[in-house]
């Protein structure tokens, strides 16, 4: 029988596994104790639903073979020992099988130390920042370098990852950068505004966007579900009066607001209010939280823009209070100590996770201003910077 692990897992198993003793093995759980003091309890229908192995999983892609619902009613965890490379054997009954367990994948996959309600927040979590902290650590990666250099692209994605907005320079001036600039990490999200789109001055603007008017800090496309959650904008030509960008952190206003006022941020987490965008071909409608929340009340993304905020429909004894908590929100995202400003250049790029990073831009008039957009999801790249984890960890380029 083989298990399929990442190299990731692998080079856990080489260095956590060692050690480990049963401390306690009943019918319906498992509970692990490792040499540094360390206790963990796994139940016996996860045990049994995590089984590995070709008899269980697909070799080629680690995606179960059965269903949860193919599992005994009655299952019990019989027997537990462990064998002479420091791996686990668990026998399940009424199956009367053997399923093989690494120590160390087991105690990276911990669960008994629970979620809901900790005072910490999971490892990897987002840092907020204010303009101060983000531009004194900011960098503008090069794109003839990140195009190049896996390394370069690597810390790219990352400044994504870790800060919501990442910056690029030197990107050649030509339409149509920013689709290519997506291919990097993942794929181009098509919407009604098309594959790219020209921020601009227009005749007949179909949004807010396309006007020389300054535009407020807020979320695109509230309205449509699910929302985009990266956008991307490529300057082709700045020689506008003004018109300056700006970038505020959703997650740090947000824990400002319930530092401050919980009652107000409580409000904003609880109740969905509905967006709308239309036109003579259009009519887009969502109903979201200004602020979501995980389980431990923290905020992991927001939504806010007041242009295309619909007429709100809350209950009468709930709306008034509604008011007071969405305009404190928006006075903290007006908070000039949140907003990082800088002037986009021809060949110049930016990125925000648009369900966390809000943007906005002052006005412009005479000369022109030029940017095109896409928009992509976070989820191709998130998967593009594990699989890159998973090959420096092992050396494997490929």
């Amino acid at each position: 029988m083989t298990t399929l692990t990442t190299r990731t897992e692998r080079t856990a198993a080489r260095s956590g596994g060692a050690g480990v003793e049963i401390a306690a093995c009943s019918g319906d759980a498992l509970t692990l104790r490792w040499p540094d003091g360390a206790r963990h309890r796994y139940d016996a229908i996860w045990l049994r639903d995590q089984a590995q192995g070709e008899a269980f999983r697909h070799a080629d892609n680690d995606q179960r073979l059965f269903d949860v619902a193919d599992l005994p009613a009655d299952l019990t965890l019989t027997d537990a020992r462990i064998e002479a490379d420091g791996g686990l054997t668990l026998r399940f009954e009424p199956e009367g099988i053997e399923v093989p367990f690494d120590a160390a994948w087991l105690r990276a996959h911990a669960y008994d130390v629970g979620r809901e309600g900790a005072a910490e927040p999971p490892a990897g979590s987002p840092v907020g920042w204010s303009a101060a902290a983000l531009g004194a650590r900011v960098a503008w990666r090069d794109y003839a370098a990140v195009t190049r250099d896996p390394e370069a692209l690597f810390a790219w994605l990352d400044d994504i990852r870790r800060d919501g907005v990442a910056f690029l320079s030197g990107v050649p001036q030509e339409p149509g950068m920013v689709c290519r600039i997506v291919s990097l990490f993942g794929y181009v999200r098509e919407t009604n505004y098309g594959r790219l789109f020209d921020v601009r001055a227009e005749e007949k603007p179909a949004n807010m966007a396309f006007t020389g008017a300054g535009l407020g800090v807020h979320t695109d496309n509230p309205y449509r579900d699910p929302v985009p959650t990266l956008q991307l904008l490529h300057c082709l030509q700045s020689d506008a009066d003004g018109g300056d960008s700006l970038a505020v952190d959703g997650l740090e206003a947000a824990r400002r607001l319930r530092e401050a006022a919980p009652e107000d941020y409580a409000l904003l987490a609880r109740w969905r209010v509905p967006f709308r965008y239309r036109t003579a071909t259009t009519d887009l409608q969502a109903r979201r939280r200004l602020i979501e929340t995980d389980e431990a009340g923290r905020p992991i993304a927001v939504a806010y823009n007041n242009r295309s905020i619909a007429p709100l429909d809350l209950p009468a004894e709930v709306t008034p209070a509604y008011y007071r908590a969405y305009r404190r929100f928006s006075e903290i995202l007006r908070d000039p100590d949140l907003a990082l400003r800088f002037k986009l250049a021809p060949g110049d790029l930016f990125v925000v996770n648009n369900r966390r990073v809000l943007h906005g831009r002052g006005g412009f008039g005479a000369g022109k201003r030029w940017l095109q957009g896409c928009y992509a999801d976070e989820d191709s790249l998130l998967s593009q910077l594990r699989v890159m984890e998973r090959q420096r960890l092992s050396g494997d380029p490929r």
